[in-house]
């Protein structure tokens, strides 16, 4: 999938991980425990869809416009109230209490505030399902194919205070999202003390391994270490390869060079590798 087709996160250093950025029409989970910054991730995707001129939806179970607003001023983003008072971005709190997953009112509004280009965050899923099982997969799935149909949704789910993820409310949605990324708030140390991984993005390539990140004022978080994977992916050079084990293009199966060269696009020293073993083993060489 090209670049130009990407939706921009709006997380400094993040597009890269993704190979670009979301998939459209995609359901996009952000697992986090307390203070991680799963809001302040979820904020920054709504800035950046305003700024590309999408309609933006905020859905949260705990905060209001003027929670929402206290919270991105302390952050530096004054320009979210003007976004709210001109209908850039709707902000809606719904109650626990009074909502299932499958609520009309909710979805109901989702649709009708909806346009072809829209951004929506629910903040968190976890209060619409916390009472599924696992028998619920279906209607959680036909609720996310709804998602899918009206925009490209940044869910954020919470991890569990005792770091059981085996729960219906948490995996779940795990099982069933399309991309799935982890913010880690360790607490140990300034250099780590928060990491990023994604633990899967279908139908796309991502970088695997463990990013630290930081929570900076005026800028949200931004993701370090990226630039290991242009120079990680600057290596991979299938022709050198070829070169370095004597072998000519036509003598590959156009259909084993075609899946070369997408690991190629791999930013890991295991691709290298990998293109290297499949190449001896499909024209039988040492």
């Amino acid at each position: 999938m090209i670049e130009s087709q990407r939706i921009k996160t709006g997380i400094i250093g993040l597009d890269e991980i993704l190979d670009g950025g979301f998939i459209p029409n995609t359901v996009n989970v952000i697992l986090g425990s307390a203070g991680a910054g799963k809001t302040i991730f979820s904020i920054q995707y709504l800035l950046k869809g305003i700024e590309d001129g999408n309609k933006c939806i905020f859905v949260s179970f705990d905060m209001d416009e003027k929670d929402l607003v206290r919270t991105t001023k302390s952050l530096g983003w004054n320009e979210i109230e003007d976004y709210i008072s001109e209908g850039k971005l709707s902000v809606n709190k719904f109650f626990a209490e009074n909502v299932s997953y499958v609520n009309n009112d909710l979805l109901n509004l989702l649709m009708s505030e909806s346009n072809t280009k829209t951004r929506i965050v629910i903040d968190s899923f976890t209060p619409m399902i916390s009472s599924l099982n696992f028998e619920s997969r279906n209607d959680v799935n036909w609720f996310f194919n709804k998602l899918r149909e009206i925009g490209t949704a940044v869910i954020t789910i919470e991890e569990p205070l005792n770091g059981d993820l085996g729960a219906a409310s948490i995996s779940l949605p795990l099982f069933l999202g399309d991309c799935v990324i982890h913010l880690k708030n360790i607490g140990y140390g300034e250099a780590f003390g928060r990491t990023l991984r994604v633990i899967k993005h279908r139908s796309s390539w991502h970088a695997e391994g463990v990013f630290p990140y930081k929570i900076l004022n005026g800028i949200g978080i931004y993701v370090e270490s990226v630039d290991y994977l242009k120079e990680v992916k600057e290596k991979i050079d299938v022709n050198a390869i070829l070169e370095e084990l004597g072998i000519s293009r036509e003598d590959v199966d156009p259909k084993v060079m075609e899946r070369i060269e997408r690991v190629a696009t791999s930013a890991s020293e295991s691709a290298r590798k990998a293109i290297i073993d499949v190449l001896r083993d499909s024209i039988n060489i040492k």
